[in-house]
């Protein structure tokens, strides 16, 4: 050999290429056609001990016997990759295709290769006779006795998502509007390549690892797994690349210290190693994803993200959160220790531990925060007296309170604008004057005191469901002590109040229809039984409530006396006819067996039985 430039030895006997084919496999072919030991007698120069597909293809290329001058594009586009993108030593094959055409396709040769677009199926590294991979140069040994089974092997179909990502690989095509790629854009084969071996290493990442390790891609069996996930992120739906985000930032990750690692390692890698814009909208996708789970402050120190990523990240660092919203830190600190927002926090190399606090829980809260009142101002705001105020609070009337504890505060807390929002509610309804109209105040003092427990907080509750109508006569703001009321109207709402004469209490019922008085109450509480709320919170029922029962559901026990039938026999014959109790599908079951009235009406059977039950007072 020389140290000239590699180039061809013309033989005897001659070929031409095919369109795609391997260089290598050119060679070999036209070493077998002259019946030559190896391809490498047909190589005079510079470079011939080794497999370089650049040389080869350019000393196939500059002989004009080879035929490659006709090959197709993107052949010289592969053979003029880095080397460390090419698989130099082992063969990937298509069965279908040998079967078709005995060559070997250069696209095989790209090491992240795994599906044949043409035959829509996957690709082999091993040859089906002796279960190894097909060394292509070196020793032949059994090499032609291998080569005879590879056109043999059996198939097995790729899914769609992975042949779209060979296809992108191959010729860079997209098929219609790509969520991810602008299709008019134009991305040349190594920038592509890049890409895929950039995601399907991120996918390799190793138990609780911050970042991954160098991947080789030599064979198949130890990526096809990461090929189908990383053909999900990009040609399966528009959220399958949201769904490989989720994948490597938390997939063998038990500790959040290496998530977010993983996180801000991946994130930086990806935004410096693809500037291009037609990676812009996968970026965008990383950064929408980094900002609402990076647990750190995003500053204008962060130049990777956008001025509106660092406006809408979730998670702020304590001091950030107090400067942000113009909290005191002991007002901060309260809504932590209340559990009002979620918080993180880290342990740093000395004592001191970072806490970053979740910005859609703080702001929630934020209104409460800023507008925090005692009990005493609570009362000034509605116009009530420490008593009326006691029976409120005593009674959760108040969807948000801070109690007393040793530390943290020393008097109990309320919304303003929670208090203010009621009161304005209140005055908006407020009605014109009657001209029979008393004070509240007075009212209070003079008319109820001693008729009905816990007055106040009944008006209160009469008040705000809308029961009692006060009134006013201006469109001023008024407090509690400050409403007017209709007389006639406030006396036929304390009359209301007090209970029927002919209302029964759940005792009353359970006896009535000789029942347990737990199975009366679970009729009750679960609505099958229909009842009244009396002034001091007694559940009565009336006997429209009892009719109603009576029309609507059937007791098995109460069926079973009526009929002389047993209850079992009546539970077979109805389960027969898919006829089941009213709780079948409940997990905690009531105390006796109940049906609906209608559907055991359906059975011929029971239907002489069923069909007069009302009156037989059942």
């Amino acid at each position: 050999m020389s140290d000239t430039q590699l180039s061809l030895i013309c033989p005897p006997l001659r070929t031409n290429c095919y369109f795609d084919e391997n260089p290598i496999s050119y060679l070999t072919r036209l070493a077998d056609k002259n019946t030559y030991s190896s391809y490498r007698w047909l190589l005079e120069g510079k470079g011939g001990k080794t497999v370089d597909f650049e040389k080869l293809y350019q000393a196939c290329f500059d002989t004009e016997w080879t035929g490659f001058e006709s090959t197709a594009y993107h052949l010289s586009q592969i053979c003029a990759l880095p080397k460390t993108h090419l698989n130099s030593k082992w063969l990937r094959y298509c069965p279908i295709c040998l079967q078709e055409e005995n060559y070997w396709r250069i696209s095989w040769q790209l090491k992240i290769s795994v599906a044949c677009i043409q035959h829509r199926i996957w690709l082999k590294d091993l040859c089906p006779h002796c279960q190894k991979p097909y060394r292509f140069h070196g020793p032949r040994k059994n090499s032609s006795k291998c080569l005879e089974y590879l056109a043999r092997a059996e198939t097995k179909p790729a899914p769609i998502a992975v042949i779209r990502l060979q296809q992108f690989l191959e010729t860079g095509m997209l098929t219609g509007d790509h969520p991810f790629f602008d299709t008019s854009q134009w991305l040349p084969l190594a920038r592509r390549y890049e890409l895929l071996v950039f995601l399907m290493s991120w996918l390799a990442i190793g138990e609780d690892s911050a970042k991954p390790g160098r991947q080789t891609f030599e064979h198949m069996a130890d990526f096809s797994v990461r090929t189908k996930q990383c053909a999900d992120a990009l040609f399966s739906d528009q959220n399958g690349f949201w769904r490989y985000l989720q994948t490597i930032h938390l997939a063998r990750a038990s500790f959040i210290g290496i998530q977010q690692k993983r996180l801000v390692y991946f994130y930086r890698q990806f935004f410096n190693e693809f500037p291009e814009p037609l990676f812009q909208r996968l970026k965008e996708i990383v950064e929408q994803y980094a900002t609402e789970n990076l647990i750190r402050d995003i500053t204008k120190k962060n130049t990777l993200f956008s001025p509106d990523a660092k406006k809408m990240q979730r998670w702020y660092s304590f001091s950030r959160a107090c400067r942000e919203y113009n909290l005191a830190p002991s007002e901060l600190n309260r809504a932590i220790i209340d559990k009002q927002v979620a918080v993180h926090l880290e342990q740093t190399n000395t004592e001191y531990s970072m806490c970053s606090v979740y910005r859609p829980d703080l702001e929630k809260i934020l209104p409460h925060l800023k507008g925090l009142v005692t009990a005493y101002e609570a009362a000034n705001i509605l116009g009530v007296t420490k008593a009326q105020f006691l029976q409120l609070q005593n009674n959760g009337c108040f969807k948000f309170e801070v109690a007393p504890r040793r530390g943290y505060c020393t008097t109990w807390q309320y919304s303003k604008l929670e208090l203010e929002t009621l009161m304005e509610t209140i005055n908006k309804s407020a009605a014109t004057p009657t001209e029979d109209c008393v004070l509240l105040a007075p009212t209070m003092k003079n008319r109820i005191q001693g008729r009905i427990d816990l007055p106040f907080l009944q008006v209160f509750r009469g008040i705000v469901s809308g029961q009692i109508i006060v009134r006013k006569p201006d469109a001023k703001s008024r407090t509690f002590r400050e409403f007017w009321l209709d007389k006639v109207e406030f006396c036929k709402w304390i009359k209301g109040l007090q209970p029927q004469s002919n209302a029964m209490t759940i005792t009353d019922v359970a006896e009535l229809f000789r029942i347990s008085e737990e199975f009366a109450y679970q009729l009750v509480n679960r609505g099958y039984l229909i009842h009244s709320v009396g002034p001091r919170g007694t559940k009565l029922v009336f006997p429209d409530h009892i009719r109603r029962f009576r029309r609507e559901f059937v007791i098995l026990s109460k069926l079973s006396e009526t009929s002389e039938i047993a209850s079992s026999r009546i539970m077979s014959i109805l389960e027969d006819a898919e006829i089941y109790p009213v709780d079948h599908g409940d997990r905690k079951k009531l105390r006796q067996i109940l049906y609906a009235r209608e559907d055991l009406l359906k059975s011929s059977f029971l239907f002489r039985y069923v069909q007069h039950l009302p009156e037989t007072r059942l």
